[in-house]
């Protein structure tokens, strides 16, 4: 089954075409119809079953498509259905098209090149060359561009399976870049999608770092409720000493990046669960809570025992 980065991917290329289109300009240096529109992605074919490719756009003009696969993995059932869709979509629109492909590895980049060839026994060959939009680390710095703050998603994108230094820095770049989009509903989309397609141990060192998660859009009810649960616990910190100052500190901000991850994932929080969180100083917990959190549908999910 498809995963988080995955997902995320095709679903913000679907409802932002124009991204797309600036993608694909700054990393394969093509250029895209000024115009696309997502349509049906089930190909139909003479088989009954349908092969349906993640995307499918049309030009505006009507005189091109694009078929665009975000491969994460390598998957050898695509040297035959790759050709058998562009096949059906060129007999089903009458225009050339182009398929494209969005990867974040050089192996699965070098293997999208070399399938989706056929040569027959008498030598007769059939062949589709995508184009392969290779979102590798080693691009993120062009990514990372303030007069194109809705491509930093992509830069995050380029190490959602890496947990090292150099992607905690893409990633915390890539925050602050999405920080200054004016539409905040946008920003709260686009951080919500990030943290949820991270690796576990690239969360779990955001988490070891004190990220400053305060960038993330959050209500001033929330704000609020991390000063007063600091207050609380600031003199109890003074007087247990500096070995329990330090677990209580560390427990504090684990309970703060909790509550702030649940608001950005839109999970609403009742006084109950509040106080729960409030109240828990077992950064163990903490911790198990947190990383359920970032893809938990519901708060029994991520409170479960």
């Amino acid at each position: 089954m498809p995963g988080p980065p995955h997902e995320s991917m095709v679903v913000l290329l679907r409802e932002h075409p124009d991204w797309l289109r600036a993608l694909v300009e700054i990393v394969a240096k093509r250029h895209l119809p000024t115009a696309l529109s997502p349509v049906d992605s089930a190909v139909r074919v003479v088989d009954p079953a349908d092969v349906r490719p993640d995307l499918v756009f049309v030009a505006s003009d009507q005189k091109s498509w694009l078929l665009v696969e975000v491969q994460l993995d390598e998957d050898d059932t695509k040297t035959r259905r790759w050709p058998l869709a562009v096949a059906a979509l060129w007999n089903e629109r009458k225009c050339p098209g182009d398929l494209l492909v969005i990867t974040a590895d050089r192996a699965v980049a070098r293997w999208a090149h070399k399938i989706g060839r056929m040569t027959g026994p008498l030598g007769g060959t059939l062949a589709v060359q995508p184009v392969v939009v290779q979102l590798t680390s080693d691009v993120a710095e062009v990514l990372l561009d303030a007069e194109h703050p809705e491509l930093a998603f992509f830069a995050a994108w380029t190490v959602h399976d890496r947990h090292g230094p150099e992607a905690l820095a893409i990633v915390e770049r890539a925050t602050e870049l999405i920080e200054t989009l004016p539409d905040p509903a946008l920003r709260k989309m686009l951080i919500r999608s990030i943290l949820g397609m991270l690796s576990e141990k690239l969360l779990k060192r955001l988490r070891e770092v004190s990220m400053d998660l305060d960038k993330i859009p959050v209500s001033p009810a929330l704000q609020r409720m991390g000063e007063e649960f600091q207050a609380k616990y600031g003199a109890q910190i003074e007087a247990r000493g500096e070995a329990r100052g330090r677990a209580l500190g560390e427990a504090l901000g684990e309970a703060r990046m909790l509550l702030k991850i649940l608001a950005v994932r839109g999970l609403s929080v009742d006084p109950t669960t509040e106080a729960r969180v409030r109240a828990c100083t077992d950064l163990a917990t903490l911790e198990r809570w947190a990383e359920r959190a970032v893809t938990a549908a519901t708060l029994d999910a991520v409170f479960r025992d």
